[in-house]
């Protein structure tokens, strides 16, 4: 997560635009905030996020709209929960900036049906792809996850060195690996065959084209990006698909939506699999509307002015590479 609104990876541009503390500043914050109980972290997130979603209303229009069109009820309502979620995510991440792995097994919980199907799909020998989701706290997520198995995170750069700096090297200290989309098919290959997790999110408009799958997603046209099946597809190994959620308690719940296996595996395979992620995503979004990120322009079209050229990101050519 970044210490910004709205976005865990916005444009440079707005990136330049935002006030960002300087590094040690954020340190000391993160020593401070992790000397707080839980509950304080739960109000002083809440409190943050009434700010920027009812005081500042930081895109808060284009969230309830993007609800009401989605058919949440009470979208008023549903906006607030999401704005006070990510107010408590901020100050989560601050907790885990400033505190140690152990402390972790206290705040994150993995169902036991969760766990038996992440069981089964590791016992296949290959390793898992997680389609991961922005749900919940995803970097608490991701470091939670680190901790049962290796893991590597598809990630992407932020432009502010300090803040970038600050955000990746805390998720590294809890065993996440990161590694940015360029030249990541041989490591996310490697990391397959040491058994371990690759995880990619599934739930924003990818930036080429010829990554993406036309989908539904809350009843209105959407573009899915198709590498994390894409990958699966090419190692053979299960596509997981993964949400997170916390309850009033501030316990955060890993839960495994849907587990695919890529048996003889092609194109078809690739597109019905990005639309089977894409559909578990929208049950557990409606069941958990306050815990999906509805910040980010999903439904937007790739214009061709929006595509970047080859030399901001390689093609992984996950479609036309053969099973390792």
């Amino acid at each position: 997560m970044s210490l910004r609104w709205p976005s865990t990876a916005p444009s440079a541009g707005s990136l330049r635009a935002a006030p960002v503390l300087p590094e040690p500043l954020l340190s000391a914050l993160s020593w401070l905030v992790a000397k707080l109980p839980p509950i304080a972290h739960r109000a002083l997130g809440a409190c943050l996020g009434f700010v920027a979603g009812s005081l500042f209303r930081i895109r808060r229009n284009h969230v309830e709209r993007a609800m009401a069109a989605g058919g949440i009820a009470d979208p008023a309502r549903a906006a607030r929960g999401m704005y006070r979620s990510l107010g408590i995510s901020l100050l989560e991440f601050l907790w885990l900036a400033g505190g140690d792995a152990a402390r972790l097994d206290g705040r994150v919980r993995i169902d036991e049906a969760s766990r038996r199907a992440l069981d089964e799909a590791r016992s296949k020998g290959r390793g898992i792809v997680l389609s991961a989701t922005h749900t919940g706290n995803w970097d608490l997520a991701a470091c939670a996850m680190a901790r049962r198995m290796p893991l590597l995170v598809i990630t992407k750069r932020l432009s502010m060195r300090a803040l970038d700096h600050f955000w990746q090297s805390t998720r590294g200290r809890y065993g996440v690996r990161l590694r940015e989309a360029r030249g990541a098919l041989e490591e996310g290959r490697r990391m397959l065959r040491e058994q371990g997790a690759v995880a990619m999110m599934i739930d924003q408009v990818p930036l080429h084209r010829r990554h993406a799958v036309p989908v539904e997603f809350f009843g209105r046209p959407a573009l899915a990006d198709k590498a994390p099946a894409a990958l699966a597809a090419a190692s053979g190994a299960p596509l997981v698909v993964s949400g997170a959620f916390r309850d009033e308690d501030g316990m955060h719940h890993l839960v495994v939506l849907d587990v695919l296996f890529p048996d003889k595996a092609g194109p078809a395979w690739i597109a019905q699999a990005t639309r089977a992620s894409t559909e578990a995503l929208e049950r557990f979004v409606r069941a958990h509307p306050s815990e999906w990120l509805w910040l980010h322009r999903r439904w937007k079209e790739i214009a061709p002015a929006e595509r970047p050229s080859g030399r901001d990101r390689e093609d992984l050519r996950l479609v036309v590479e053969r099973r390792a």
